[in-house]
C-alpha cells in the first residue's frame, strides 16, 4: 500500500494482558492479512519488563514473534514512566508512545508548572539512549477523569514539547482524548488539534463521542450505550468529525496512523483500516 509523505504507513494496536505471548503473533498475523503496513506492540500489557529490566527469555520471544514480517513497528510503553528503548531496539521499532503525565489527587492539588519542568528534565536524560537506539518518543496527550490532579491539554503538550525542541522528541495525538479534554475545559477542539498538530509525527484514532464519564456506570457495555469517555468505538461509530477536521492539520512528515481497536470490536477491523486508509489520504491530499 502506498500512502504519501506525511501519513507513511496505517497500522493497528495489539491486544495483549493474557501472559502469552502467542495472543500477540495472532495479532500481528491478523493485521498483515488485511494490508497494514503498521503494528503498534502493546507491551505494556505483555509483561516484558519486571521491576524496570526486560525479561530476557520474553524479550528474545518478542523478537522472534516480530521478525520477518511485513510491518514496521512502533511500541507502546508502560503507562507511567518507564522507556522502553531496548525493547524497541529489540523488534525495530522507531517509536516508542510515552503518555504525559497526570498525577493523582484532588484538582488544583499539584503544582503543573514544576511537574513539567520535571518530565522535561526526564526525556532529556533518555534522549542520548532513543538516539543510540534511533527511536523517536512520541508524548501522547491524555484527558482528565475522577482521581486525577491535572494532565497538560494539547496546546500545553505542544509548548512543553517545542520547549524541549529536540528531533528524538515529539508528539502523539489523540483524537479522542483530545475531544474528551478540551470538552472538559470548555475550549475549541479544533484549534486545540491545530496547535498541537505541528508537533505530532503519531496518530491514534478511534472514535467516541469526546462526552466526559459523568455517570457511574457498572459494564463497559454501558458505557458504549451512553457513549461516555474514552469508548475506542470503531472508526464512524462516534461522532468524531473526521472528513471535517483532518484536512485542516498539518502533521510532521513519515507520521504514522495507529487504530488502537480493542479486540472486542475486530470483528469491525476490515472496514475500520478501510476508513483509516482513507482519512489517511484526507491527511496526505491536504499537505499536496
Amino acid at each position: 500500500m502506498t500512502l504519501g509523505p506525511i501519513i507513511k504507513g496505517v497500522g493497528f494496536s495489539t491486544s495483549g494482558g493474557s501472559g502469552d505471548l502467542g495472543e500477540l503473533a495472532e495479532s500481528l498475523d491478523r493485521f498483515e492479512a488485511i494490508g497494514a503496513t503498521h503494528a503498534e506492540l502493546s507491551l505494556c500489557l505483555e509483561d516484558v519488563i519486571v521491576a524496570g529490566r526486560p525479561v530476557p527469555s520474553r524479550r528474545a520471544r518478542l523478537a522472534r514473534i516480530c521478525a520477518g514480517r511485513n510491518l514496521g513497528y512502533s511500541v507502546h510503553g508502560a503507562l507511567s514512566a518507564n522507556f522502553m528503548l531496548e525493547l524497541c531496539d529489540a523488534v525495530g521499532a522507531d517509536v516508542l508512545v510515552h503518555h504525559t503525565g497526570r498525577p493523582m489527587g484532588k484538582p488544583g492539588s499539584v503544582d503543573p508548572a514544576a511537574l513539567l519542568a520535571m518530565e522535561r528534565r526526564t526525556l532529556l536524560e533518555v534522549v542520548p539512549i532513543a538516539e543510540r537506539y534511533g527511536v523517536r518518543i512520541c508524548v501522547e496527550n491524555l484527558f482528565m477523569e475522577d482521581g486525577y490532579a491535572w494532565t497538560a491539554d494539547p496546546v500545553e503538550l505542544a509548548r512543553h514539547l517545542e520547549g524541549l525542541d529536540h528531533p528524538n522528541i515529539c508528539g502523539t495525538l489523540d483524537f479522542s482524548h483530545a475531544w474528551i479534554m478540551t470538552t472538559g475545559k470548555g475550549m475549541d477542539y479544533l484549534s486545540a488539534l491545530k496547535a498541537f498538530a505541528p508537533l505530532v509525527n503519531h496518530l491514534h484514532v478511534h472514535d467516541s463521542f469526546g462526552r466526559l464519564p459523568t455517570l457511574k456506570t457498572f459494564t463497559a457495555s454501558e458505557r458504549f450505550a451512553y457513549g461516555l469517555g474514552d469508548l475506542h468505538l470503531p472508526l464512524g461509530w462516534g461522532g468524531i468529525p473526521w472528513e471535517e477536521i483532518l484536512p485542516q492539520l498539518s502533521f510532521r512528515p513519515d507520521t504514522v496512523m495507529i487504530v488502537e481497536l480493542p479486540k472486542r470490536w475486530w470483528a469491525e477491523l476490515e472496514d475500520t483500516f478501510d476508513k483509516a486508509t482513507k482519512y489517511a489520504g484526507i491527511i496526505n491530499a491536504a499537505a499536496g
